[in-house]
Formats: structure tokens, sequence, C-alpha cells
């Protein structure tokens, strides 16, 4: 299909836009983590009054979507360009990610780094889990205005964990519909129709194209991701399987359009992956309502180190002018940091073993 979108953001809006896609990813990432693998009917039971962060003493820390998304953002800036370096920079940093022990990593993406760690260039597993879609959102504004640079982006950042082409399809769509954002051929909610093609432009893939059908529908209805979630396999949460996850990321970003709060609101109550799906709703979000949409005790409340507010600034001014930026080094504070992490994980685990259930 031909893109309506291929066209630059203006140099002044492009760090805005950039912003709001790190932030608004980072912001959900945190928010929802606190809720990872909740049933919905737990999370009913267990939720009192507005959403808060929750995951250390009343402030948020992010998960690997978040580091993700800082991975990419340092190796765009070190490949400037070129997609075959960019894929080079990425596992390389993924590599050093691995052995700084994070916590919750998929068994697909971990298996396609160990593959990355013996050399093998092939190294994505056939799995059609969402951790390349967790990732996509930044490459779709980044490459707003180029659609061809846009998918090799895509395609290099998936094949590293994932071979399955549903696993690219979930990633290249969260990637084409940030570029409508970012590059403002989307400046209202567009039509069930409209949406609807663009996710099939996305590939030819059968059960793809299912998924795709059965959004539409869905988009058609009051509330889209509610009527999503009424299917049997999404009643008591939205796993990381990708023809679940994207779409029900892309149903709660088009249910709350407008309302970067409702659409967090909406990713928590479903339960499931709920930090993926919030990190991935919550880019596409903040791309419409700006970083300044996003509730501000949200924002202040993420107080992560060494990927917390301070880093995601600093890679949006760098992106949004690359020539002028120096491509930022692997940070080892990650090991501290995610052993830290790792204990603050184990406290919630424990918690979870008590009512209410």
């Amino acid at each position: 299909m031909q893109s309506t979108s291929e066209h630059a953001t203006p140099p002044g809006p492009r760090r805005e836009v950039l912003r709001s896609c790190l932030i608004g990813a980072a912001v959900g990432d945190a928010l929802g983590l606190p809720y990872e693998g909740l049933s919905a009917r737990r999370i009913r039971r267990w939720r009192q009054g507005r959403l808060r962060h929750r995951f250390l003493l009343g402030h948020g820390l992010v998960s690997d979507d978040t580091d993700h998304h800082v991975f990419v953002a340092q190796a765009l800036l070190a490949s400037r360009g070129n997609v075959d370096e960019f894929r080079r920079e990425l596992v390389r940093r993924l590599r050093l990610w691995l052995i700084c022990l994070p916590a919750g990593i998929g068994s697909a993406t971990l298996r396609g780094l160990l593959r990355a760690w013996l050399g093998l260039r092939r190294s994505g597993v056939r799995s059609a889990g969402n951790g390349p879609s967790m990732r996509s959102a930044l490459l779709g504004c980044v490459f707003a205005a180029d659609a061809a640079a846009r998918r090799a982006h895509v395609a290099a950042s998936t094949s590293i964990t994932h071979i399955d082409p549903r696993a690219f399809a979930g990633a290249l769509a969260i990637a084409e519909i940030a570029a409508r954002l970012a590059g403002g051929a989307w400046t209202q909610r567009p039509s069930a129709d409209e949406l609807a093609v663009l996710l099939r432009s996305v590939s030819d893939e059968a059960q793809w194209q299912a998924s795709v059908a059965l959004l539409h529908c869905c988009c058609d209805a009051p509330q889209p991701a509610e009527a999503l979630c009424a299917e049997p396999a999404l009643r008591d949460g939205v796993g990381g399987y990708v023809l679940h996850s994207v779409p029900f990321a892309i149903a709660a970003w088009y249910q709350g359009y407008g309302d970067y709060a409702a659409t967090l609101e909406i990713c928590v109550r479903a339960g499931g992956d709920v930090d993926t799906n919030a990190a991935m709703a919550g880019a596409l979000a903040a791309l419409v309502v700006g970083v300044d949409g996003i509730p501000r005790d949200w924002r202040e409340g993420l107080r992560d180190w060494p990927h917390g507010l301070p880093c995601l600034e600093a890679l949006a001014r760098d992106l949004a002018a690359p020539a002028a930026a120096r491509a930022a080094g692997f940070t080892p504070a990650l090991l501290p940091r995610n052993l830290l992490f790792l204990g603050v994980v184990l406290v919630h685990g424990l918690r979870r073993l008590l009512p209410p259930y």
C-alpha cells in the first residue's frame, strides 16, 4: 500500500515525537510491571483506586521492554542508517545485556541471544512471541519518512531473536502505526477500515490476516479492546503470543485514542503480559497526546537508573540530531541494577502468594 505518511517530520517536532515514543513506552512498562502475569480476575480483586506506580515504594522501575528500546536507540545512533551495522550493534548490546542477568526475559529471546553468543548469524528462533514488537515503535518514528528503511530495520531487529513470520508481522504493525502518527498522517483516529487496510498490508501470512479481520470487527465496536478480550483465548489475560498481544495493544490504543491514562487502564485491566502490552500501547498513545499528555505523577514516579528518564531524554535529543551526537556505549551498571530488580521481583512473587486470590 502506498503510505500517506512518507514525508519528514520537521526538525523541531522530531525530538518531541521521539520523547513521546520513548517515555510513553517506558511509563506504560513501569505501570504494567507490578501486574505482569496476573489474570484479569486477580487484578480486579487486587487493585484499588487510581492506577499508580507500585513496584518499589511507590516508584516505577522498567523491564526489558524499555531496555530494548534503549538498545535500539543506541544501535541507531551507532549505525547511522546502515542496516547491517544496526543489526551488529543491537546484537552486541543484547548479548551484553544477557550477562547482566535481566529478570523476566522471554524464552525465545533467551534462546536467540544464547545462539548469538555462539556467533550464529541466524540467531533467531522460530517463535511467535512479542519480543520484537516491544522494541519496534521507535523504528517507526525514526524512519517515518522511509518505508523501505523502516521495514529493513524492523526485519533486522526481529531476526536477532525471532524468525517466525508472525513475529515480524506484529513488530512491523507497531512500527507502521507509529510511523503514521510520527509523520503526521493520522492527526485524528483513523477509521476501522483505514487501520485494517494498513495492517493487512504488513504481511500475507494467513494467521496474521485472520487476526487483522478479528481486530477490524472489534474496532467497529464501541469498546474495541473489551470486544477483543471477549474472545475465549483472551478472557483472563492477554499473553505474549504476538497474534494476541499486538492486536490487543492496538485495540487499547484505538479505544483510548487521545487519552493516555485510559489506554493504560485498559491494558492493566486485561491482565497477562501487562508490561509489554502497556509499553506498546503506551508508545502509540503518547505519540497522539505528547509527553505532556502523560499524567505528571506517572512521569515523575519513574525513578529507574541507568535507563530512566534522563537516559530517555538524552536519546531523544541525540536521535533528533544524530549528526551532532555520539553513540552511547553499553553501561555495566545494569548488572547491579538488575540484581536489585531481581530482589524486588522476588518480593512481588511472595506477595502474590497471599490473598486476595
